[in-house]
């Protein structure tokens, strides 16, 4: 029964990750920054990990919801990645651009990464079992 209730929740946190980054991806509605000084080759590149990271998330979240617990190991790594773009973003590693971060795009990212924190002590709560 707990893996269940876990498995889920590793469902619910990792749509909910998708559904913060969908509207912060680069260049869109909330992050409004100026990405021309980056290489284009980069901010691509950026793009695509940023689409593959939710479209992986989906896939796994789709097994979670089936209670298959093997999900937890993929789930520890997606929700690293998220915690590492986050973080990497906040604390001005990558990518680093002259306009200053927007008070939304700030807000939802802290959210995030805090969600991202939180999604990792499920999986590894989930591996334990």
């Amino acid at each position: 029964m707990i893996e269940t209730l876990l498995t889920t929740t590793v469902a619910a946190f990792l749509v909910w990750e998708v559904l913060l980054l969908a509207p912060m991806l680069p260049g869109k509605l909330i992050d409004t920054r100026d990405f021309s000084s980056l290489p284009r080759w980069q901010y691509n590149l950026f793009n695509v990990f940023l689409t593959s990271l939710s479209l992986v998330s989906l896939f796994v979240a789709g097994f979670a919801v089936l209670g298959n617990t093997w999900v937890f190991w993929p789930a520890l790594v997606l929700a690293s990645l998220y915690a590492v773009v986050f973080a990497f973003d906040l604390f001005e590693v990558f990518p680093v651009v002259k306009d200053k971060l927007p008070i939304q795009l700030l807000i939802l990212e802290s959210i995030s990464l805090a969600s991202a924190g939180i999604l990792l002590v499920v999986c590894i709560a989930g591996l334990q079992i």
